[in-house]
């Protein structure tokens, strides 16, 4: 009888030891599910917020590209009257045209929530890795447009500039009209085709034009990356 009960005793604890065993597989089993939902929401939510923030700043970024690229239109206009033997436009005209000379074209890269997301680890739930490789070269592209305009700033205002600007006492008279000016440094139109006429001025404002010309390659550069980005991230919410 004592080995009967032994035997029913075994197979009772056996079974319990399984029951058990199950149990615990089913609660982690459970548990990581709830996680992985979790993670899920977190990872949904994350990418919704990283496609309002690339979509609200590229339509920033999209509208001074706008405005680089009308001014360097002007621009080349500008230099094209002033580089052709004869003046064939009026004064006041070309003056229209000169904004390129002194409208800077603003633009700041402002994406908080990628760089949170970076730097708690968040952005690596990203399952498709393409997404983290045009993230960073769209940063990449922002650093470099960032120390060329510094660089080139630099070199243009204390360099070309500065000299054209101890010429003729002030950038402005190429782009405002004499009214505008103050009396000081009003030119007469006899004065002002002089200025226009010199290499040295023609080489400045070229230099201006061309600094305009990388400054929106660099943010063409970032626009396209947020476009690509946008529609990775838009497939990974499917």
């Amino acid at each position: 009888m004592e080995k009967n009960n032994a035997g029913k005793y075994l197979k009772y604890a056996i079974g319990e030891v399984v029951l058990v065993v199950i149990g615990i597989l089913i609660a982690l089993s459970l548990n990581n599910w709830n996680e992985s939902r979790k993670n899920e929401i977190i990872k949904q939510q994350l990418i919704e917020d990283l496609i309002v923030e690339l979509q609200s700043s590229r339509v920033i970024i999209n509208d001074a590209i706008a405005l680089g690229d009308s001014l360097i239109a002007d621009g080349q206009l500008y230099l094209k009257h002033i580089g052709s033997k004869e003046l064939t436009i009026q004064i006041d005209s070309l003056k229209k045209l000169g904004d390129f000379i002194t409208y800077g074209i603003p633009y700041d890269l402002n994406l908080p929530i990628y760089e949170d997301s970076k730097s708690s680890g968040r952005l690596s739930m990203i399952n498709n890795k393409k997404v983290l490789i045009l993230y960073a070269e769209i940063m990449s592209a922002d650093i470099g447009g960032s120390i060329h305009r510094k660089i080139s700033n630099d070199m243009y205002y204390n360099g070309s500039d500065w000299e054209l600007r101890k010429e003729i006492g002030l950038s402005e008279i190429l782009s405002t009209p004499n009214e505008m000016i103050p009396e000081r440094f009003r030119l007469t139109e006899k004065e002002f085709l002089e200025i226009l006429a010199r290499p040295s001025t023609f080489a400045t404002l070229n230099n201006s034009l061309q600094m305009k010309v990388v400054r929106i390659n660099y943010m063409n550069r970032i626009s396209n990356g947020m476009t690509e980005v946008i529609g990775l991230l838009e497939e990974e919410k499917k």
